[in-house]
């Protein structure tokens, strides 16, 4: 069936004629049937576990009346009553051993263990059987027209599922390929020193970070508290988004007169790492981007949701400010070198 015989199809169930209705009825009550016959099944399995012969040797008679009946459902046969005579049922010829315990089977008989698991084997390969054979008249004779609306609906429900799946992925998957710049913040958190680079929100500071500022450069200047005038230790986080290409010009801490305490600027080495990598404590969730030039500004790509950079110096006393020039742009729309 092709596409677009699907989409032209009938949307609204159809109404059934006498015949096909008779025969939905029917499909109802033999799945009923083999629903009912598959509890006994579980039910006498776990009495014979059990060691229960007498309540098993119960269930299990009806179970093979069961069995009988569901098979005479399927073929238009006389159902056999539970105290009825079977002796008139003719077993099917089936390349499958189903109702081949009928040959040995009695229902006065008081079965043990062993009898009543032989003739539970039998029921089961039975009742398999029965399965298949109501399968295969569903998908022939007592195949309606509702059937064909039935099977066309879940192919359009496989359909919609897989095309609104594979439009979800597409979309996660642009924004992961290729991340478009959001507001957000850049923070600047100070820590005592090497040995002590532990830190908190309470010497922290921050700047929101507007899209409009996208790929010119920008200086943001920090004001430090007084629990942030002496450090040794500086934790930049310079965004909050991965995918993010970004220029670190000039980093600098100046005390209440303008005085530059400490500066850095991130360079690229003859090593092409970033110069005096010994200053740097801990680089995560950002990597180099692409090829560069020993000298140049080191541009950096953040890899994660969570990007720092955490720089070790002389300790300072008397900071009051951090300005630091940066620039930021898409990385995907950077074009390689």
């Amino acid at each position: 069936m092709s596409v677009k015989e699907i989409l032209n199809s009938n949307w609204k169930s159809p109404e059934l004629n006498a015949e096909e209705t008779q025969f939905e009825v029917r499909k109802k009550d033999l799945k009923q049937k083999l629903e009912q016959i598959e509890s006994r099944l579980e039910s006498v399995d776990i009495l014979v576990s059990n060691d229960k012969p007498e309540d098993a040797n119960i269930l299990i008679n009806l179970l093979v009346y069961d069995l009988v009946n569901c098979y005479q459902m399927l073929h238009d046969g006389k159902q056999f009553l539970y105290d009825g005579d079977l002796s008139s049922f003719t077993t099917p010829e089936t390349k499958t051993k189903a109702f081949g315990f009928l040959k040995s089977f009695s229902k006065q008989e008081k079965k043990d263990e062993a009898k009543l698991n032989e003739v539970l084997d039998g029921c089961i390969i039975t009742f398999d059987f029965l399965t298949k054979e109501s399968k295969k008249l569903f998908r022939t004779k007592w195949f309606t027209r509702l059937d064909q609306f039935n099977h066309i609906r879940k192919i359009r429900i496989i359909l919609t599922t897989s095309i609104l799946s594979l439009l979800i992925f597409g979309i996660f998957y642009y924004q992961y390929k290729f991340p478009t710049f959001k507001d957000q913040t850049i923070k600047m958190y100070t820590f005592v020193d090497k040995d002590h680079p532990q830190t908190s929100d309470l010497t922290m500071v921050s700047l929101p970070v507007s899209k409009s500022g996208l790929g010119e450069w920008n200086e943001y200047v920090f004001t430090l508290p007084e629990p942030m005038s002496k450090f040794g230790g500086l934790r930049m986080d310079p965004l909050e988004q991965r995918g993010i290409r970004f220029v670190l010009d000039d980093l600098q801490i100046l005390d209440a007169k303008g005085k530059v305490l400490y500066s850095k600027k991130i360079t690229v080495s003859e090593s092409l790492i970033p110069q005096d990598v010994l200053d740097y404590l801990k680089i995560s969730d950002i990597k180099t981007a692409g090829k560069q030039q020993p000298g140049e500004l080191l541009e950096m790509i953040t890899t994660g949701r969570d990007p720092q950079i955490h720089l070790v110096f002389p300790t300072v006393e008397g900071a009051k400010m951090i300005k630091v020039k940066m620039k930021y742009i898409e990385a995907h729309k950077v074009k390689k070198k």
